[in-house]
């Protein structure tokens, strides 16, 4: 097992995870360990530490003690999107595949997906498992924004944008039911970390 950590500014040490690990595994580790982190963050990855720098040091020679979990830990939580599939990209995302549309649709649709981890900006829930058969790259050109609610897709991740950010993810359709971030509720994600996630085709 290998797990390698590096500095990342004065409080924070970045520790990349072994070959197929459950970063979210690790990251309760942490969490639940002895060491008095400010905060900790996974990625897709990695694992963001961050705190005094004496407790860093003492975590960058402990790190290889955390168990080894290749298991998705999930919640047993399912919540249901449901999307109008008409987005900008699909005609593209087609194309890539070799799918129809409707098929492209129905494979999209059929599959379950985990919370993985959040990143980029509030609310941005990245959902792992797209099937291999849809899987395409970032587009070349990103857009300069992108309307919230917009369910696209990137490698083996699926989104549902919260905002109006920038995003150069290709986007399938857009979700109809309740948001999954809304700043003014408490907590203000409708989704957590484990959590299972089905897309459902509707009509517009």
């Amino acid at each position: 097992m290998t797990r390698s950590v590096r500095w990342a500014g004065e409080n924070g040490l970045l520790i990349e995870a072994a070959a197929g690990e459950n970063v979210q595994a690790l990251a309760a580790w942490l969490r639940a360990g002895p060491y008095d982190l400010t905060e900790v963050v996974p990625g897709v990855r990695t694992v963001l530490a961050v705190g005094d720098r004496p407790v860093l040091r003492e975590l960058a020679a402990s790190v290889d003690l955390a168990p080894l979990s290749r298991t998705v830990e999930t919640t047993g939580r399912t919540v249901v999107v449901d999307v109008v599939y008409d987005g900008a990209d699909l005609g593209d995302v087609c194309a890539r595949t070799g799918l129809t549309s409707d098929e492209l649709v129905r494979r999209h649709s059929a599959t379950e997906y985990t919370v993985d981890y959040f990143g980029f900006s509030p609310g941005l829930a990245f959902f792992a498992g797209v099937p291999r058969e849809l899987r395409v790259p970032r587009r070349a050109s990103p857009r300069t924004v992108v309307p919230a609610g917009s369910v696209a897709i990137a490698n083996e991740y699926s989104i549902v944008y919260p905002g109006g950010t920038p995003g150069g993810w290709s986007v399938l359709g857009r979700a109809v039911s309740a948001p999954l971030w809304n700043s003014k509720s408490m907590p203000p994600n409708l989704v957590n970390v484990g959590d299972t996630i089905r897309f459902r085709a509707v009509n517009p």
